[in-house]
């Protein structure tokens, strides 16, 4: 006589009578039972069977190896306090928003409902801060809402499509999601063919071949690097669909970050200085007031040595990337 299987019941989900609202639908599980709060549904898991999945619940992420598995940690936002009209988000923000709701579209196009931006800008132009910002602004709409972080330079994609794939499941309670891919790209050059080669594993997934995304999903990457960047990814809508270059902080909003970092007002001089300084990030114009702090010097002394660094950093990165035989 056969054995009889051994099993466990694992729960499922668990509704608060309080969230059930007229219309709403809740799947069939295997078990279901009720307290006085909350309906409580569990499924049947045989002994033997494929481990348990990860269960991805609404929230604010970030992909990172637990053991030796790759799993989600909860990741907390914080905002940095500028208190400036310099402001990437909007760019984002308008992007997600009009992506969510636009259903019917796709609905019509008969597509799954994915869209993938890119965002790029040299280091220190407010790409973190633009998506933190729209991140807690869709959490704070949509309680459903799923953000997952993928730190590029930690989790190989490989890893990432099998999290994604087979290894998760998203509760039911989840309605959409923003996958933020980070720094795509890499560094500075350094292959002789002038352009990093791109993981196959990460076209798989960003081509739907290797993860397909149950949810609404809006994909947001950056990078520091676009020229990095292969036509495999520059140029082909359905990886990426919409390229947003993150703008520098005009005259007038770099004269207000640097009177807010020095807390007080600038000086005729010290605006002429901090008008020169072009092309500047949030990083570089903290520093003009700390050196010029630290080293008494003036606004206009730090604005010229950082001109004039910038100026040799670039002619010794191109004389090393002719040295190499790199495109230029």
């Amino acid at each position: 006589m056969k054995e009889k299987e051994e099993g466990k019941f694992v729960v499922k989900k668990i509704t608060d009578f309080s969230e059930i609202v007229e219309g709403m639908v809740i799947k069939e599980s295997d078990l279901c039972f009720q307290n006085e709060k909350s309906i409580i549904q569990a499924e049947y898991v045989k002994a033997g069977n494929k481990k348990e999945k990860y269960i991805i619940k609404p929230g604010i992420y970030s992909l990172a190896f637990i053991g030796q598995k790759v799993g989600l940690e909860e990741l907390n936002l914080k905002q940095r306090r500028i208190l400036t009209s310099y402001d990437n988000s909007k760019k984002i923000i308008d992007e997600a928003d009009l992506f969510f709701s636009q259903k019917a579209v796709y609905d019509f196009l008969e597509k799954d409902m994915k869209r993938a931006i890119m965002l790029y800008s040299p280091p220190g132009f407010g790409k973190t801060s633009a998506i933190t910002k729209l991140s807690q602004k869709l959490v704070k709409e949509d309680k459903g809402t799923v953000i997952i972080s993928w730190p590029t330079c930690e989790i190989e994609a490989r890893h990432v499509a099998r999290f994604l794939s087979s290894r998760s499941e998203y509760d039911d309670s989840c309605t959409r999601l923003v996958f933020i891919i980070e720094d795509i790209g890499g560094g500075e050059i350094e292959d002789r063919g002038g352009q990093r080669g791109v993981d196959s594993a990460l076209l798989d997934l960003l081509d739907g071949v290797s993860v397909t995304f149950p949810l609404s999903t809006f994909i947001i990457a950056t990078t520091n690097y676009p020229g990095n960047l292969l036509d495999a990814l520059g140029d082909r809508p359905g990886r990426f669909d919409e390229f947003i270059e993150l703008d520098p902080p005009n005259f007038k909003q770099r004269k207000e970050l640097v009177s807010f970092i020095a807390k007080r007002d600038l000086t005729g001089l010290e605006e002429d200085a901090v008008e020169k300084a072009e092309n500047f990030s949030l990083a570089h114009l903290a520093e003009i007031v700390e050196r010029s702090m630290l080293k008494s010097k003036t606004y206009t002394e730090v604005v010229n040595e950082m001109i004039n660094h910038k100026a040799k950093f670039s002619k010794n990165f191109e004389k090393r990337k002719r040295g190499l035989g790199l495109n230029t």
